[in-house]
């Protein structure tokens, strides 16, 4: 029988992937010399995994015809899968001569940053800009805004200022202003900041803004920016009463949003920028990933929006997951400094709105924020309804008031525990370390970085519930961007262990990825050979369909995950308590809390207490 590419086309729609496979192993080793066809026998092949013979006939495709462009496309893809990025610039050049398109463009450009190659990426967006192709910019944050003494605090409290609020390690920025333009902008300075800067900043001599995400994509601090619109401005210049109305709500905002995040154990700084609004600030114990704070910022948004009032705007810093790879992000003014175009000094304001005389001594018993009391926030805010949501209207009085029983909430489609009860993903992650490091870290840590996203939707996107579990993972995390989360089951190829030890080295050199799967004869290693053996139908079924005796023990396991926890907190007070005996005395006075050693009816208890703030 003669094997055509309609004929294995129906073998792969039937089910027979293996026969297929053999049939275009066969028929391919045949026609090596042949003119034509190469390019849909290699279709084909890529269907069915077979991705090193579909390369091959590829390259025949762009043999007989130098210009097919979709062969151009498809190695472009098998370049990136294999992590050969000068082969996939190469193929990118030539498709972008043979057809300058937009998407071709970009997609040059950042593989272009990708390897370092920032001249290259420039000479290719001037290239376009001659030829009329868009190239997206980077839009910078806009700047257009239109007293206190200054302080100058001892070295080691300028020292702890720049942890307390430091950026970017290699670049800071300087403001300015031109009066006689009323321009006003930053301009980087490609130097560390240093003390030194600070007391400059602190003096008035220069005013300084930092970039909050560091190299390694951590940040020292989050901020809240609360801003009256330019509009409102511009009404407050005409009128002596609108300006008094204006400046009532700005302060009568302010104080709501700071009761609510102070409920909430959040904590702010709450500061004047010295010109349109309010920054209210977010110290960290210990660096943060950006993108955790990004989660934290769009709760903390979500919140406080319903308070805001009909003039004002704000936003959050830091706004990204991870430094730009081009630019520098976007930046924000350090506190305490002078605005250059107003000539006012920045002042922290206490719980009345009035300004804070000693700000360093303020600054040395402030509470900073630890990363348990984020993620608290966090799982607060997934558990509470909106802010917006109104409650069901009372019964008007006369009538009857009975109400009928509420139906039960649906049970979660998805939970942690389903990762260990489900077989295919228990299998799953049980041969793949770097998928079970993955989910560990986006349920204990609450973070994944936008390439940890990608490789979860490209290996789970293609299992049964693997939509509800990824999603799952998704929301706990918090800052995945929409077009990045699951709506349907994928099709095609799972992404390659080769792209994903590409893609994020920070984990695959921690954790064992070097799986070899012998048996598979051609197919590209995928963590999704783990379950090649599995049946899909065994997978668990969703909470919906799962009974009640299942459910129940489910919350029998986390409430003993809550025991261990619990124990291993245990374990900790008697070793500090241990610790404290050794001690001449028995307390500890650390930077924001006091620890002591009580003996209360002959049993020794450890008393650890935050230090409250300065009024």
């Amino acid at each position: 029988m003669e094997h055509t590419p309609s004929s294995v086309d129906q073998l792969i729609a039937s089910g027979a992937l293996d026969q297929a496979r053999q049939v275009i192993r066969e028929v391919t080793s045949q026609r090596v010399h042949a003119v034509g066809g190469h390019r849909e026998w290699a279709l084909l092949a890529e269907k069915v995994g077979l991705l090193g013979l579909a390369e091959r006939e590829f390259n025949l495709a762009l043999r007989d015809d130098p210009k097919d462009v979709e062969a151009l496309r498809h190695l472009v893809d098998l370049a990136e899968e294999k992590g050969a990025l000068e082969r996939a610039i190469n193929l990118l050049v030539r498709l972008f001569e043979l057809l300058p398109e937009p998407s071709t463009a970009l997609h040059l450009y950042e593989l272009y940053l990708e390897i370092g190659a920032e001249p290259k990426a420039e000479a290719l967006a001037r290239q376009c800009k001659e030829l009329g192709i868009p190239l997206p910019r980077k839009v910078e944050l806009e700047e257009a805004l239109p007293s206190v003494e200054p302080v100058i605090p001892p070295e080691a409290d300028l020292v702890r200022f720049l942890s307390m609020f430091g950026g970017r390690e290699d670049v800071f920025a300087r403001q300015w202003f031109n009066p006689a333009k009323g321009e006003g902008g930053y301009a980087p300075v490609r130097q560390p900041l240093t003390p030194r800067e600070i007391r400059a900043h602190l003096l008035g001599d220069v005013t300084v803004g930092v970039y909050p995400i560091r190299l390694d994509g951590t940040c020292l601090f989050a901020a809240l920016d609360l801003d009256l619109q330019r509009s409102a401005l511009e009404e407050a210049r005409k009128s002596q009463s609108a300006a008094r109305l204006i400046k009532e709500e700005l302060q009568k905002v302010t104080a709501s949003v700071r009761q609510v995040l102070e409920e909430q154990g959040l904590r702010p700084i709450v500061e004047d920028s010295g010109y349109k609004g309010r920054h209210f600030w977010f110290p960290l114990a210990a660096p943060e990933p950006a993108g955790t704070l990004v989660a934290l910022g769009k709760a903390v948004l979500r919140l406080i929006q319903p308070l805001l009032g009909p003039h004002m705007t704000c936003e959050w810093f830091p706004k990204a997951s991870k430094p730009g790879t081009k630019g520098l992000g976007n930046l924000i003014k350090l506190p305490l400094g002078l605005h250059r175009r107003t000539g006012r000094r920045s002042c922290f304001l206490d719980s009345e709105g009035k300004a804070i005389d000693r700000p360093f001594e303020f600054l040395r018993s402030h509470l900073l924020l630890g990363r348990q009391e984020i993620i608290a926030f966090l799982d607060r805010q997934r558990l509470e309804p909106p802010p917006e949501a109104e409650s069901p209207a009372e019964a008007p009085p006369g009538e009857d008031e009975s109400v009928a029983p509420q139906p039960l909430p649906p049970p979660p489609p998805w939970t942690a525990q389903d990762f260990e009860d489900a077989p295919v993903f228990k299998q799953l992650l049980e041969g793949c370390h770097v998928l079970r490091a993955l989910v560990r870290q986006a349920i204990e840590e609450r973070r994944l970085s936008y390439q940890q996203v990608i490789i979860i939707a490209h290996t789970f996107g293609y299992l049964p519930n693997g939509v509800v579990a990824a999603n799952y993972l998704f929301d706990l995390v918090g800052h995945v961007p929409p077009h990045a989360r699951l709506k349907s089951p994928l099709r095609g190829n799972p992404i390659s262990c080769v792209k994903i030890r590409a893609r994020i080295p920070e984990v695959t050199s921690r954790v064992p990825c070097n799986c070899i799967f012998p048996d598979v004869q051609d197919l590209y290693p995928t963590p999704l050979l783990h379950i090649r053996n599995a049946n899909p139908s065994a997978a668990a079924p969703s909470a919906l369909e799962e009974d009640l005796e299942h459910l129940v023990r489910k919350i029998l396991v986390l409430q003993t995950r809550i025991s261990t926890w619990k124990a291993d907190l245990e374990s900790l007070r008697r070793v500090v308590i241990a610790r404290l005996k050794q001690e001449p005395q028995p307390y500890l006075t650390f930077a924001d809390v006091d620890v002591r050693l009580e003996e209360r009816d002959g049993v020794d208890s450890l008393v650890i207490t935050p230090r409250e703030r300065a009024s």
